[in-house]
């Protein structure tokens, strides 16, 4: 079966303490379909949208095929938002995709009897082959129904050459809502896969192994496209930004050229220490990058090794002090209770956190299905939640032990958790300080009541009072 109307929804996700990544992925399906002809139309209801204005988008639309992209937290939600959906568009197939689908699969499926299709890895092509009513049985990378069986028909290759993806343009989002220009980050995808195997880490199971690059040339045409446009904030979304020095470097060079003015750039979502240095830092530095954060994961050499992060802490320690001289902001990613992590292992990691120029960020290590840490859990620990509950929780900022080892039980994880988010929070605070010092006594009110327990824990859930906040401090930063 031909589907010609295509209507994609990015669900909200409640309950969330930031709000939730603004989906560079959708923005890449929706290129794909525009280039090959399809008509389409998108609803971002993590900009508020209740049900009651989805279905009357979908009834205006009139789509024969409905995309949702799923996160696994509050991935039940998404069940039910489908749910609601099929009982009110019963002739309509809904197609899924994003990491949940990709490190599932069938299970989805299974669990959901109202999702028809599921898209695992890339998409672009994917879901093409699937509008143009090829045989399903034919299209790589596709989950579908044959009676009562899920089949899947293998992973497609992937995409080599990412230049000949068009880049999102955004054209039916609504960026006025998801961003204001003067202190959002508009984010920029680079490159696709991650060749390490971390234990802990389930993102090669959703953009896969192998690493793809897009070229400094195709990654100046989109900063350019955007610069245009009056964009002068970026973030690049990548998990392995610097992994090719040499890209890096080429990408500086082309922005110099370009004289682009006020750039402010970033690499929010974490690169590898051993793959900058200090000579590379200061290329990017002198282009505009303002920001990069480290997964820094654990404190020493010790535990590096048993969540095989293949980094050595003195590597870590003198990138974050080189980039903290270069006038950097540094956010760092800690673990707590890693395999084999005991309290002197998190002392090590409380040090290295209490002296950074930035914020060090310390999460609840989140055991996913089929990676190695939840194995080893099985074999050496105790898991002390049902894996489905937290998944679809995602406590990874919450006071609550998952699991417990020999090293570390339950009641010295709580106490390990309670110590490192009030060092999250220090850090914070001291961060909001730095950026707010022009405005003296009240920079030190906002940033202590900003970074409170209630705050954080509470408030910043709630996401009118969410907007509230950032406006209010985003206003005075500008």
């Amino acid at each position: 079966m031909r589907y010609t109307r295509i209507f994609l929804i990015n669900p909200s996700y409640k309950g969330a303490r930031v709000k939730v990544v603004f989906s560079a992925g959708l923005g890449y399906i929706t290129e794909a379909l525009k280039t090959a002809g399809f008509e389409y139309d998108v609803l971002d209801m993590s900009l508020g949208y209740p049900y009651k204005i989805l279905k009357k988008k979908i009834a205006e639309f009139n789509p024969d095929l409905i995309g949702v992209s799923m996160m696994t937290y509050r991935y039940k939600d998404t069940y039910n938002l489908i749910a609601k959906m099929k009982g009110d568009f019963p002739e309509a197939k809904i197609v899924t995709g994003g990491p949940h689908i990709s490190l599932f699969r069938e299970k989805v499926l299974e669990e959901c009897p109202y999702i028809d299709f599921g898209v695992v890895l890339e998409g672009e092509e994917t879901i093409i082959e699937l509008c143009k009513g090829e045989p399903l049985n034919s299209i790589k990378g596709l989950l579908y129904r044959d009676r009562s069986r899920v089949v899947y028909n293998g992973d497609k290759p992937f995409i080599k050459n990412l230049d000949s993806i068009p880049f999102p343009k955004y054209e039916k989002f609504e960026l006025d809502k998801s961003f204001n220009k003067r202190i959002n980050a508009l984010p920029i995808v680079s490159s696709r896969g991650c060749p390490f195997n971390c234990i802990y880490c389930p993102v090669k199971s959703s953009i896969g192994e192998v690493f793809r690059a897009r070229s400094p040339e195709n990654i100046l045409q989109e900063l350019t496209y955007w610069y245009e446009r009056g964009y002068r904030i970026f973030s690049f979304a990548d998990d392995n930004f610097t992994l090719l020095k040499g890209r890096v470097y080429k990408i500086c060079e082309l922005i110099k050229k370009a004289g682009f003015r006020d750039l402010r750039l970033s690499c929010d979502n974490g690169i590898r220490a051993d793959k900058v240095d200090r000579t590379l830092l200061e290329a990017m530095k002198n282009v505009g990058f303002y920001r990069i954060a480290l997964g820094v994961e654990a404190g020493n050499d010790k535990v590096l090794k048993a969540l095989n992060k293949q980094e050595k802490i003195e590597t870590i320690k003198r990138v974050i002090q080189d980039a903290c001289s270069l006038g950097y902001e540094v956010d760092l990613f800690f673990l707590v209770g890693s395999p084999q992590e005991e309290w002197a292992d998190l002392e090590d990691s409380f040090n290295i956190a209490s002296q950074n120029c930035g914020v060090s960020y310390f999460y609840n290590i989140i055991p996913f299905p089929n990676t190695e840490l939840f194995f080893w859990i099985e074999k050496y620990g105790r898991f002390l939640r049902n894996p489905e509950d937290y998944l679809n929780e995602y406590p990874v900022l919450d006071n609550k032990p998952l699991f417990e080892t020999p090293q570390m039980p339950y009641n010295l994880r709580k106490k390990a958790l309670r110590k490192a988010f009030l060092i999250s929070r220090r850090t914070m605070r001291q961060s909001w300080q730095r950026r707010l010092s022009k405005l003296g006594f009240w920079a030190k009110l906002f940033s202590f009541i900003y970074t409170t327990k209630f705050v954080q824990d509470v408030l910043l859930r709630i996401s009118i009072l969410r907007k509230v906040i950032y406006k209010l401090a985003y206003t005075f930063m500008s």
